[in-house]
């Protein structure tokens, strides 16, 4: 009984998921659909005329970025862990490729254009593209060597960088709805904004770090088993 409340939560949390998740994918295609179009720069900030290394950059993040999130909540179902591992191991491997792809592609743009928010935001997404691209290689590492303690601590980085910018969106959202956009300006220069710049995936990663240092005992009791 247990088992299958537990499986009933976990579903309806994922579809939960998937429905705030489709205006983030909608707008994701829509921004790359902007930046193949003949006026991408006045249809949006983030493409510049004879731009075209910064521009490909743009697109490279958001295509990646978007597919990115789409997918990397199927690596913690655990039925899909138990009963098909090939596709599992197919999956983590395409997931380590994108967000390779949307981190580099994402510190490629920053020093070219910079962001809206200035010097501090821009600061703090080089450092969230740095973070998910170092999680992609030493996770792509620990799978190559057979290091099943630093499979498990890699894979939960990446997991909660990869939902990096829909949690952005999802901060927003939030305050919006409960203060009407407080401390939030247009520019991205008000003190909501400058907090956000770090919030929406410093404290995440603090979080993951604190329950990995809690339960790596357990796991490696289990770890000393074998796979």
């Amino acid at each position: 009984m247990r088992t299958l409340k537990s499986r009933l939560v976990a579903g309806l949390v994922l579809v939960l998921f998937y429905l705030t998740l489709l205006p983030f994918v909608v707008h994701g295609f829509g921004m790359i659909g902007i930046g193949l179009s003949e006026n991408a720069s006045r249809q949006s900030y983030l493409f510049a005329d004879d731009a075209r290394v910064g521009n490909a950059a743009m697109m490279l993040h958001i295509g990646a970025g978007t597919v990115l999130v789409a997918l990397v909540p199927l690596q913690l179902i655990r039925a899909v862990r138990l009963r098909f591992n090939r596709f599992h191991r197919m999956l983590g491997a395409v997931l380590i490729a994108l967000a390779l792809v949307t981190g580099l592609a994402g510190m490629t743009y920053i020093p070219l254009r910079g962001t809206i928010g200035g010097p501090v935001m821009s600061a703090a997404f080089f450092l969230y593209g740095l973070c998910l691209f170092t999680s992609a290689l030493m996770l792509a590492r620990m799978a190559r060597v057979r290091n099943r303690a630093g499979h498990w601590a890699w894979g939960l980085r990446l997991f909660w960088l990869a939902l990096g910018s829909w949690l952005y969106r999802v901060h927003y959202t939030l305050w919006y709805l409960l203060t009407g956009g407080v401390g939030s300006e247009p520019d991205f220069s008000g003190p909501f904004d400058l907090v956000q710049n770090f919030a929406f995936f410093v404290p995440y990663l603090l979080m993951v770090q604190i329950w990995i240092l809690r339960k790596r005992s357990a796991h490696q009791a289990a770890w000393t088993t074998g796979l």
